[in-house]
């Protein structure tokens, strides 16, 4: 029996043991899992950040928490993050604190006095990163017009102006999936509809950005010529397993190597961007420093009479990346995008928007703040 049919007889027998219950029952045990589900979901906040924070205060003396990055932790390039103490690890990852908006972990980390905490965010970075290295001309186009990309998808892939809700979130599972090497199973798993449906969502995509398709076939071909693969910025990740005899293991090194071409050449592209900051900010004496990356985002802390100053240097350094371009000499197909809050704490702020000339707009809000 395979997996699939495992999780349809497993699905077909909760169903039948759903349908023995009263409407009093099944209510009260939903509002029973859904308290455990919270429950447990607290409990894990607080062993593993509240306590790990306390325990770093404890041990550094200090209301700061340091953290460790490290250039070689990680095989796509990205850099890795532990908490960090002299003496062992403790504390916290800024890596792994949750986004939730329930239970804001992040609001913990406040700026100090007279400062602002700035979060910039680059905005669908893979996926503008997909479009200009596949050199896929759709896909430009939506960026280019600054359309919302999944929305632009979803039209195209269901041939309709008007798009659901649900549309909408099969087109963004479909363009993640798809670059990382997933199939129709994965599609009909993420969004719980049929393997026959998602097949031909899949189809349809590949009518609709076959540059991607073109690009992950040379890709491909590539790696199971040279056993390596690379990115614009020249990074080169070895990948000996295509030679497993393993199918598996084979498979899984061609999705590492496409995966790496994506998320790697992202990654640089934020690296190489804040090194660009960071010098600006210190040339120009802005009272700012960066403090921490998480992945496509960077955090800033700055003094709040240098938050507009501070603001237009991010704007310029990674939305027109003058450091890249000068040290890499290159340049984008698509335009790079930035999402914006400058707040008192890391968990949250005021959105903060740019005009056409990198000027900051918004920033009255944070006085009514």
């Amino acid at each position: 029996m395979g997996k699939w049919t495992y999780r349809e007889e497993g699905k077909r027998i909760s169903q039948s043991l759903l349908q023995s219950k009263t409407v009093k029952e099944l209510t009260n045990s939903r509002k029973f899992i859904h308290g455990l589900l919270e429950l447990r979901k607290s409990q894990k906040l607080e062993r593993t950040y509240i306590a790990g924070t306390k325990k770093a205060i404890a041990y550094n003396g200090t209301p700061k928490i340091y953290v460790d990055y490290r250039f070689d932790g990680t095989a796509t390039g990205r850099l890795s993050c532990a908490a960090y103490t002299a003496a062992k690890p403790m504390g916290v990852s800024f890596h792994t604190l949750p986004r939730s908006k329930e239970n804001n972990i992040r609001s913990l980390f406040t700026a100090p006095p007279d400062y602002h905490f700035i979060t910039i965010d680059y905005a669908a970075m893979e996926l503008r990163v997909l479009a200009h290295v596949a050199k896929e001309g759709n896909m430009q186009k939506a960026f280019n017009e600054g359309a919302d990309l999944h929305t632009y998808t979803a039209r195209l892939l269901f041939n309709r102006e008007s798009i659901t809700k649900e549309q909408r979130q099969i087109a963004k599972a479909v363009s993640f999936l798809i670059v990382y090497g997933g199939g129709a199973f994965n599609l009909a798993e993420t969004t719980g509809i049929s393997i026959g449906r998602a097949k031909k969502i899949i189809k349809n995509y590949q009518n609709v950005y076959p540059g991607i398709f073109t690009y992950m076939s040379f890709v491909q071909d590539f790696i199971k010529r040279n056993k390596y693969a690379y990115t614009i910025f020249g990074r080169r990740r070895n990948l000996p397993d295509v030679e497993s005899k393993d199918f598996t293991v084979k498979n899984r090194a061609f999705r590492q190597g496409l995966n790496f071409t994506i998320q790697s050449t992202a990654s640089d592209i934020l690296l190489g961007s804040l090194l660009g900051v960071d010098k600006r900010l210190r040339k120009e004496a802005v009272r700012a420093s960066p403090v921490a990356t998480v992945h496509d985002s960077v955090e800033v802390v700055c003094h709040k009479e240098d938050v507009g100053k501070c603001l237009e240097i991010i704007y310029d350094e990674l939305v027109n990346y003058p450091f890249i371009k000068e040290k890499f000499n290159i340049h984008f197909d698509v335009p790079l995008k930035i999402d914006v809050e400058v707040g008192d704490s890391f968990g949250g702020g005021v959105d903060i928007t740019f005009d056409a000339d990198g000027k900051p707009q918004g920033l009255e809000k944070l006085k009514e703040a």
